[in-house]
């Protein structure tokens, strides 16, 4: 048998070799006319192989369903066990790995609705899971800056960027989803007094900080396999 050579390159230590990365966000969802649909997906990959290249953990890929509340309609979702299914697909091949312990990086306000199922799935298949919520208003400042930083906003649409025309941005235009939850509605106001821009500045500082409290969390992880 090959002797695997755990404590090469540049590493936290040889246990981050047990920790398993994945990015969990939406693929098909609108975000007006500078971000693209799969915005959160792009971003919580953007955010989990930069963490995989600076600690070493396993970036295991990204989860292709998402879920979201049956009031919010702006994009094409699927069920909350759509979105377990896959990530127990995920963890199963990455316990094949070494894999036993997992953080998912959440980069889409819907997901949180399978934290329930996600209990579940840590006791069958006995690996501990971890998910960071990075929820921000939907489409406005921080998550147009956000995808600056990332590489995914076109700066020459902001100018039509405008939840009047996009009734998605901040979730605005949404009456339903404002109306069942109020959060959302918050949110929405103050999106309707202050306006959405591009700070770009402010994306780089935002990026740079999710990267390093998911950095933190790994380190936190490895620690945990010492005790």
């Amino acid at each position: 048998m090959v002797r695997l050579r755990y404590d090469s390159g540049n590493i936290l230590n040889e246990k981050v070799h047990e920790i398993g990365i994945i990015a969990l966000g939406s693929f098909l969802e609108n975000h007006g006319s500078a971000l693209p649909i799969d915005t959160d997906a792009k971003i919580a990959s953007y955010i989990c192989l930069n963490v995989s290249i600076l600690t070493g953990a396993k970036f295991l890929g990204v989860v292709l369903p998402s879920t979201e509340y049956d009031y919010v309609k702006h994009g094409i979702h699927n069920t909350k066990e759509d979105v377990v299914e896959y990530i127990k697909f995920l963890i199963e091949q990455g316990k094949k790995l070494g894999i036993k312990k997992i953080l998912i990086v959440n980069c889409h306000g819907g997901n949180t609705i399978i934290s329930d199922l996600l209990e579940n799935l840590k006791k069958e298949l006995d690996v501990d899971i971890q998910m960071k919520n990075v929820c921000l208003t939907h489409a406005a400042t921080d998550e147009v800056s956000l995808g600056y930083a990332v590489g995914i906003v076109d700066e020459n649409r902001m100018k039509d960027h405008d939840f009047k025309k996009y009734p998605e941005i901040g979730m605005v235009g949404l009456k339903e989803a404002r109306l069942k939850n109020k959060a959302i509605n918050k949110e929405a106001e103050i999106v309707e007094k202050e306006g959405v821009k591009l700070d770009k500045e402010h994306g780089k500082k935002l990026l740079n900080t999710l990267i390093y409290d998911c950095i933190e969390i790994i380190k936190n992880l490895t620690n945990d396999f010492k005790n």
